[in-house]
């Protein structure tokens, strides 16, 4: 018996450990696109090009056809995360890593409004006053912002347009996944989001990059798009949606840190500001979903 237990407590700390990896990982996604000197768009398609032959790579190259509705939202999903990621990672030219990854919090709050309205799923008058905590302390920051800088605050508009759309990208994957599988779904979506990216910027895209760029796209596309996100979504097998939801406030968090520790960039006031509204928002959100 306490063999038994031993071993369950062991597993248990290897799923935790497995989730801790998988948002560690992504963390490092706001340093890298920070780092990198390359145009926006074409950061955005090669992230996704190489996340794609990854996941072709994982399905052994099965490459398989859907009825019409579905083969329609997937384009629909796609083109939300090619939306998703040109103007989140366009916001990076304007404001600070802090300002580009606190809007991304406001994600499970919009997801769980919009998913109310769409599959009438329960959203308790808590969950509503989290939701507008986390809005307004954004939408302080941004006006803050503003005052301080008319550049920080549009890129903070834009990482918050980008999350709009990542938003988009999760409510149809919340139908789909369930009826084609997490790894077809990605698959199809990331493919459909390169080639919408190649065509809306195939001159900057074609250019020639040197090696350092090359290592950023593929620490973007394997370890962030795919490996990370892998490994966080594998984590929904044994934990729940809030546990991981919580678990990806560590996302911004730990972007906050390593762009102080790694670049000297340090969050402004209204930012810390946002930051600490989102997650007394998330908190309180979450405690009232469990």
């Amino acid at each position: 018996m306490t063999g038994s237990r031993k071993a369950d407590k062991i597993f248990k700390g290897m799923k935790r450990l497995l989730l801790f990896l998988g948002v560690f990982i992504v963390s490092f996604s706001g340093i890298m696109i920070r780092l990198s000197s390359a145009n926006p768009s074409s950061i955005a398609f090669y992230r996704c090009l190489i996340a794609s032959l990854c996941y072709a790579l994982a399905l052994r190259g099965s490459f398989k056809r859907f009825d019409l509705k579905k083969e329609l939202l997937l384009l629909v999903a796609g083109a939300f995360l090619s939306m998703h990621f040109f103007f989140w990672i366009s916001s990076f030219e304007h404001t600070t890593v802090a300002g580009a990854v606190i809007p991304l919090m406001l994600q499970p709050f919009l997801t769980s409004i919009i998913s109310f309205l769409l599959y009438r799923e329960r959203v308790s008058p808590t969950q509503i006053l989290a939701t507008l905590i986390v809005l307004s302390g954004i939408t302080l920051m941004m006006f803050w912002d503003a005052k301080a800088s008319i550049r920080l605050s549009f890129g903070d508009l834009l990482s918050l347009i980008g999350t709009v759309f990542l938003c988009g990208f999760i409510l149809t994957g919340k139908y789909l996944i369930p009826k084609i599988g997490t790894l077809n779904f990605n698959l199809r979506s990331y493919v459909i989001a390169s080639l919408i990216l190649f065509l809306a910027s195939y001159e900057r895209s074609m250019q020639v990059f040197p090696l350092r760029e090359w290592l950023i796209f593929s620490g973007l596309g394997v370890g962030c798009s795919f490996l990370g996100y892998t490994l966080i979504n594998n984590s929904l097998k044994f934990f729940g949606a809030g546990t991981i939801a919580m678990a990806l406030v560590g996302e911004p968090v730990l972007s906050i840190l390593w762009s102080w520790v790694l670049l000297g960039e340090k969050a402004t006031f209204p930012q810390f500001f946002g930051l600490l509204t989102s997650i007394v928002g998330m908190i309180i959100f979450f405690r009232a979903k469990l």
